[in-house]
């Protein structure tokens, strides 16, 4: 009498693989969906950064007159193809000559700042 040997899987062992398959694509996606997201904000990090230092350089150029504290400078500027708000203004220092340039940088419409930058201001008269 020959002996069956069983060759294939059951039913079970398909679906109990198809299960494990199942929880670790759904943690690749999951890793992949939080990736996007970390990096889609670091590009808007990225562009407060360079919309902050525009400001900081054109200041220093004297193309963008700044008031000094507590007054500041309300206003939002196009910044590869976004909008974006910024207030700077100019503080005083311990040295008469220099002043300090802060800008805080948010979205368009949005009350929370992306970027808080700082820059120095070498002026000739103290005040």
């Amino acid at each position: 009498m020959p002996i069956k040997t069983n060759a294939g899987f059951t039913l079970i062992e398909i679906l109990i693989a198809l299960v494990i398959l199942s929880i670790a694509l759904t943690a690749i996606i999951k890793a992949t969906a939080e990736n996007i997201n970390h990096t889609a904000y670091l590009q808007q990090k990225i562009i407060a950064m360079w919309v902050a230092t525009q400001i900081i350089n054109e200041t220093r150029a004297g193309l963008l007159i700044l008031p000094n504290q507590p007054d500041e400078l309300e206003k939002n500027i196009i910044m590869l193809g976004q909008r974006w708000d910024y207030h700077a203004y100019l503080k005083k220092t311990a040295n008469l000559h220099i002043k300090e340039i802060e800008v805080d940088v948010f979205p368009e419409h949005k009350k929370e700042k992306l970027i808080h930058l700082m820059g120095y201001l070498y002026a000739q008269s103290g005040g």
